[in-house]
């Protein structure tokens, strides 16, 4: 099938894409990122959009980017999907959730809105697995965001690899893949690269609740 990837530029959707691509059934069109219209910040990992630029370019991978607003969301998302659907003729979505129902649904049901297939390729499987198979398979997350209720930010700027998850498993009530909103990713090489994603770390700076890595 002929599919779009929902896209943040982290681990999850790296991985969903990953499995999606290896039978070798689909064809992916574009990664879809949905971003914040006035300040040009992912909506997802809070991000610059540049930065999923370079990144899709590293993969040799087409970018679309719908801006957003608060309380547009959904509109805008559908908007963009169907614009897919008429001029690239996408068939199908690729999603990267793992067990959080609520958003399950509600990607179900704008799929169905518009007959697109929905496709959860992580879905139901163990977090711990898919964290080791992830970091074996060779791709490098970079930890750019946590929340500060779970997370220390001397996580910010590490890689997630085997010592971090191992580190994670230690902290009661913390789940490795971050499926409670623990951290969030980006990842910047691993087996879908052409090249590495080039970027500098900045400050860390607080808000709404979270630490942030600036990548530059």
């Amino acid at each position: 099938m002929r599919v779009f990837s929902s896209w943040s530029g982290g681990k999850d959707c790296m991985l969903a894409l990953h499995r999606s691509l290896v039978g070798g059934e689909h064809q992916l069109v574009a990664l879809l990122n949905m971003c914040d219209l006035e300040s040009g910040y992912s909506r997802s990992h809070g991000l610059k959009k540049e930065l999923l630029q370079r990144q899709a370019e590293a993969m040799n991978f087409r970018l679309v980017q719908q801006g957003t607003t608060n309380g547009q969301y959904e509109k805008d998302f559908k908007a963009a999907i169907l614009r897919m659907k008429e001029e690239d003729g996408v068939e199908a979505g690729i999603f990267g959730d793992i067990y959080l129902m609520e958003h399950r649904e509600w990607i179900e049901r704008v799929c169905a809105d518009l007959n697109i297939v929905p496709l959860f390729p992580l879905w139901g499987d163990k977090t711990e697995n898919l964290a080791y198979e992830l970091v074996d398979a060779g791709f490098l997350p970079l930890i750019v965001s946590v929340r500060e209720s779970m997370l220390s930010k001397d996580f910010l700027g590490r890689t997630y690899n085997r010592e971090m998850i191992e580190d994670l498993r230690q902290l009661d009530g913390v789940d490795i893949c971050a499926e409670n909103g623990e951290f969030h990713s980006f990842v910047i090489d691993g087996p879908l690269f052409n090249k590495p994603v080039q970027l500098e770390k900045g400050e860390i700076y607080f808000e709404d609740k979270h630490w942030f890595l600036e990548l530059n």
